[in-house]
This record gives C-alpha cells, sequence and structure tokens, in this order.
C-alpha cells in the first residue's frame, strides 16, 4: 500500500488542506500555532519592522516644506558681507577701523572746541537787540563756533527766571542740557522765544534772552517735572509770566546716526 505524503502547510498558505489527508482540526490546531509565533506588539517593546520616533514641532517646522529657520543676522550690512566673504578677520578689520573713526571724531570734537573758546571773546557794554516779534537778546561773550542747525544737537546751559524768580539752573544740577534743535515739543525750560533769541548765537558764546509771555508759556505757565537726567528738577513758571535767560550755547553737533 502506497501512502502519500503532503507537506505541512506554510503560515503563508491560506487554503486548508484536503479533508481526505488532514483533518479539520488539525489545520486549526497548525493555524493557532503560526499564530503564536508572531511576535507581539505592546507599547513597551515596539515593533522592529517599523520603529516609532518622537519628532518634536521645531523638527517638523525645520522640515515643513517652505519654512525656514531664521538666523540672526548683524544690523551693520556691511560687517555682515564682510565676514561673509573673509570670515572673521574681514568683519574684526571693520570694527578696527569704526573704532579708529570714532577716535578720530572724538579728536575732532576736542579741536573743534578748543578753536571755538580761543576764537570766543567778551563782550563789553553791548547794546539790546530788540527783534519784531519782542524777543530781545544782549550778547555777553561772542562765540566762535557754529551757529545752531535744525536737526543737530544744541548743548545749552541756562539760568531761567519768571518775574524775576529763578524757575530752572543747570548750574545748580551741574548737567547741562542736550536737546534737538528744531524739534517739538521743547526740551524742560526752554521755550520758542528763547529759541529764536538763539538764532543767531554761535557756539561758545553767552547772552541774556528776554522773551514775552506770549512768546513763553502763556497763560496756562508751566510745572517743571523731573526727568531721567534731571531728577531734581521742580520749577514753577506762572500764568502770563515774562522769561529771561541768561543762556551759554557750549556746543552744535550733528546727531548720531
Amino acid at each position: 500500500m502506497i501512502r502519500h505524503l503532503h507537506p505541512a502547510p506554510s503560515c503563508a498558505d491560506k487554503t486548508p488542506p484536503s479533508r481526505t489527508h488532514q483533518g479539520p482540526s488539525r489545520w486549526r490546531s497548525r493555524t493557532r500555532l503560526c499564530a503564536s509565533e508572531q511576535p507581539a506588539v505592546t507599547p513597551e517593546s515596539p515593533s522592529t519592522s517599523s520603529p516609532v520616533k518622537s519628532v518634536d514641532d521645531a523638527t517638523l517646522l525645520d522640515k515643513a516644506p517652505g519654512k525656514r529657520r531664521r538666523q540672526a543676522e548683524s544690523t551693520d550690512p556691511i560687517a555682515t558681507f564682510l565676514s561673509r566673504r573673509f570670515g572673521i578677520a574681514g568683519g574684526l578689520a571693520w570694527l578696527g577701523f569704526l573704532a579708529i573713526g570714532s577716535l578720530g571724531e572724538q579728536v575732532k570734537t576736542r579741536l573743534e572746541v578748543a578753536a571755538e573758546e580761543e576764537a570766543a571773546m567778551d563782550v563789553n557794554n553791548a547794546q539790546e537787540v530788540l527783534l519784531p516779534s519782542g524777543v530781545a537778546y544782549t550778547d555777553v561773550k561772542l562765540g566762535g563756533g557754529s551757529t545752531p542747525v535744525k536737526g543737530y544737537l544744541a548743548v545749552v546751559h541756562f539760568v531761567g527766571r519768571a518775574n524775576g524768580e529763578v524757575f530752572d539752573d543747570t548750574h545748580t544740577r551741574g548737567k547741562p542740557i542736550v536737546y534737538l534743535w528744531g524739534g517739538r515739543p521743547f526740551a524742560g525750560g526752554l521755550c520758542a522765544g528763547v529759541e529764536e533769541g538763539m538764532a543767531n548765537m554761535r557756539a561758545g558764546g553767552r547772552r541774556v534772552i528776554k522773551v514775552p509771555a506770549a512768546l513763553g508759556f502763556g497763560p496756562a505757565g508751566a510745572a517743571l517735572r523731573p526727568t531721567l537726567h534731571a531728577g531734581d528738577k521742580s520749577g514753577i513758571v506762572p500764568p502770563d509770566a515774562d522769561l529771561e535767560y541768561d543762556i551759554e550755547l557750549l556746543r552744535v553737533s550733528i546727531p548720531p546716526s
């Protein structure tokens, strides 16, 4: 008698054998065995065929199409160009050039101040000049520097009086006022009349300016408030007060860029 031998079905074979050779119960047992041989996938042991990796939002943002993380750029375009073209040596060379330029500007400023002081001269028995607006001034010292220019910085020392009473004195504080000539609002204690009286004044000079109330603080008067550089400022200008300024124009310079 010849017996026919059939190979055992593999797990990939989905078709059960004929009932003539193998019974249904034997097929079901083999199916359960194949299922038990498959590795179980649990949260603690992820499948090796498809590993799961945690990706943060920053990585997704970098890999997203059209999304690029911005890099910090220098505010100086010349330094940025030199650094990219010649490396860090180019950037350092540009910084050295700027440092030399700043030192040269300081030397130039000192020379100009010295020239202004040398060219300045005291005035004896000066005549009072009356302007059409009612502002009057008397030169005490003629400066040798430049006149104020709109948009330039003006450095001034002054003593301000309202109806004969001092309401502000920069000499007492030891700090002059630095402000933008022609800018509005006016720096604390100054007004339209005093700026008009200083229009043809030269740096290094000193003059006494009389301002009528209409070109001063008018019927509202003024209460000077403390500032960052003058924390003790607290003068009062009464309404409709005539003003007098003993003012020195120390310096006129281009504002820093």
